[in-house]
């Protein structure tokens, strides 16, 4: 029986020195926030690319997975890394005899990457690697710069995630403020927080501007139009990520009241904008935007803009119709 109970001691030992090792990196993003909301934490989002990005593997053995950083800032925030390997994306090429197992684990890996490079849009990401701070719903906090030189060290870089930790303050108080309130006061606060965050982060806030509307619904602010517009740059930007009509959003936002008769013109401009991005265009339709955002507006806003983008689209619509008649 003593020994026994020293067996027991000496498992739950062990036990407790494992669970007190380096803390997880999640490569799931979803589970990451999951953790964070459980352990109530921000979050320290990273994206890289090991095998092709020169300095993103030394930067990742030399600093952010040594111990020294899992203890400076491990009970502070829950790690999560998303890599863009493209020696695990070359799985997803699997031979036309590939058993049914081998399909199902390419099919994973390519859904993860695709949610992986939504992601990468969204946050805006245009060097590897990048790192942001971010709340437990996502939101950015802060960005923590990272000097490409290979030689940077721990020290340097401990200092700039410290230096984002502060800055991330200010938006922290703002994001708990949307927390506590409710109402017309909640609506002030997501103003409050949108116009504390960059334009190009503030899809991620998409929820919370999409909630501004519902809450301020009779315009007490006087910022209806600008978050109805705010509401479709997103839902078109998620639209086009998905493959869907990028267009429509703006188009149906155009007839709302609420807007002004520049934000109406700029709605219809944006759907001509989004429009002519697409692979194949369709230069009627365009043409029908332009005409319509035109008619709103006749004189300043973006009336100039839009009669040199009609003369174009006009040009280019009568090459294509008379390249379509010959054939």
């Amino acid at each position: 029986m003593k020994r026994n109970g020293i067996f027991i001691a000496a498992f739950a030992t062990v036990f407790l020195l494992a669970s007190c090792g380096a803390p997880k990196w999640y490569s799931d993003f979803d589970s990451a926030k999951e953790a964070a909301k459980k352990q109530k934490k921000d979050i320290y989002l990273l994206f890289s690319g090991d095998d092709w990005a020169e300095t993103s593997k030394p930067f990742k053995e030399n600093i952010v997975l040594t111990k020294d950083f899992s203890k400076e800032f491990g009970k502070e925030y829950i790690f999560a890394n998303l890599d863009f390997s493209q020696t695990e994306y070359a799985k997803t090429n699997v031979p036309e005899n590939a058993s049914e197992e081998e399909l199902k684990a390419a099919a994973e890996i390519k859904k993860s990457y695709e949610k992986k490079e939504l992601l990468a849009r969204y946050y805006n990401v245009r060097k590897w690697p990048c790192a942001y701070l971010v709340s437990k719903d996502g939101y950015v906090l802060a960005y923590v710069d990272f000097d490409e030189k290979n030689e940077s060290t721990f020290e340097e870089y401990s200092a700039k995630m410290k230096d984002a930790g502060q800055e991330a303050l200010k938006t922290k108080e703002l994001i708990e403020k949307v927390e506590k309130s409710s109402g017309i006061e909640k609506a002030q606060a997501i103003n409050e927080l949108v116009e504390n965050t960059r334009q190009e982060h503030c899809f991620l806030l998409k929820d919370l501007i999409q909630e501004f509307i519902v809450l301020d619904s009779q315009d007490s602010t006087g910022l209806l139009g600008d978050y109805e517009v705010r509401n479709a740059y997103n839902k078109s930007l998620e639209a086009f990520a998905q493959g869907k009509d990028p267009a429509e959003p703006f188009e149906q936002i155009a007839e709302k009241s609420s807007l002004s008769d520049l934000q109406r013109q700029e709605a219809m401009y944006m759907a001509a904008y989004v429009l002519v991005n697409l692979p194949d265009i369709d230069f009627e339709r365009v043409q029908q935007c332009l005409e319509k955002a035109y008619s709103i507006k006749t004189e300043g806003g973006y009336s100039e803009e839009i009669l040199k983008a009609l003369e174009t689209v006009r040009k280019f619509s009568a090459i294509k119709e008379n390249q379509e008649s010959k054939k």
